[in-house]
């Protein structure tokens, strides 16, 4: 099966950022152990820009449908309420199977 070595969702991710005119390079995906990490660097210094939330609601409207399981957090900069990054994780195995439902094309829930 291919869906290993193909991550659909990250490709459909950044090609959605691309439609959008946003850097496909500003979410940083990487696997930390069993969590698949997606990261969006926040580059303001007052407030947080409006790509990120662009690239958020992209993500949520993939995955909430299919009812995969994730976590959202935020990181701010240490002594300071400046947003530094927004995070969205999921469980490796999770992952596996938006990748899966999405190469397969099976997105009904």
């Amino acid at each position: 099966m291919s869906s290993a070595n193909t991550d659909v969702f990250k490709q459909v991710i950044k090609k959605l950022c691309e439609v959008n005119n946003i850097s496909p390079r500003k979410p940083a995906f990487e696997t930390i152990d069993n969590i698949v990490v997606i990261s969006v660097k926040n580059n303001l210094k007052d407030g947080v820009e409006l790509d990120c939330f662009h690239i958020l609601n992209l993500i949520y409207q993939i995955i909430t449908p299919l009812g995969i399981k994730f976590n959202q957090q935020l990181y701010l900069y240490p002594n300071s309420k400046r947003v530094a990054r927004i995070t969205v994780t999921f469980k490796k195995e999770d992952y596996d199977v938006l990748n899966m439902r999405l190469e397969n094309g099976n997105v009904d829930g």
